[in-house]
């Protein structure tokens, strides 16, 4: 039994002590939710890409649902037929890099011009292997890389994309990607 000292005492050291509030969900449903809001914003981001990039020539098929990645989280994809030994290297960014593109500072309109431009003058130039520098989204509003998961929704779409993947991480690791083009 607790005397009437002791409880005074007990609560004149607790008395600033705030209740902590239970989660309703775990770790994993908060991460599941983030995601959903992810993907919506990212089909509202592109309605309003099309609307406002319509002059664009070469349009990337968007027909495709690609599920949106985290920061940290590397990329990956591949048309079937691509040499392992071909994949491998390209994941070790063994390659000789023909030509790089850094999209910080970007807003997501302008980087997905910039990106199409690239790859396609790239490919207009017979260059094989290219990077894109997007970054991992730390300072994105929208609470998930923008820019990085429209880097790895544009690529898909693109008719000379062979395969892509995270680049190592002295080279960018999951802030850019390693892309191989296709001949012309």
């Amino acid at each position: 039994m607790i005397t009437e000292e002791e409880k005074s005492l007990f609560l004149s050291q607790v008395k600033d002590a705030q209740p902590l509030q239970q989660p309703n969900k775990t770790v994993l449903d908060r991460q599941k939710l983030q995601k959903k809001q992810a993907q919506k914003t990212i089909r509202e981001v592109k309605k309003r890409q099309q609307l406002q990039t319509s002059h664009i020539t070469l349009e990337p098929d968007s027909t495709a649902s690609v599920s949106v990645v985290t920061s940290h989280e590397k990329i990956h994809f591949q048309q079937k037929g691509i040499p392992l030994q071909t994949l491998t290297q390209l994941k070790k960014g063994t390659f000789i890099n023909q030509a790089q593109l850094d999209l910080h500072g970007y807003t997501s309109d302008e980087a997905k011009q910039k990106l199409i431009s690239f790859v396609s003058t790239a490919y207009q130039k017979n260059q094989r292997y290219i990077r894109v520098i997007h970054g991992k989204g730390h300072h994105s509003e929208a609470h998930f890389p923008v820019i990085k998961n429209l880097v790895n929704q544009v690529l898909r779409g693109l008719p000379f994309i062979l395969a892509f993947c995270s680049a190592p991480e002295r080279e960018g690791g999951a802030g850019a990607v390693n892309i191989l083009l296709k001949k012309q």
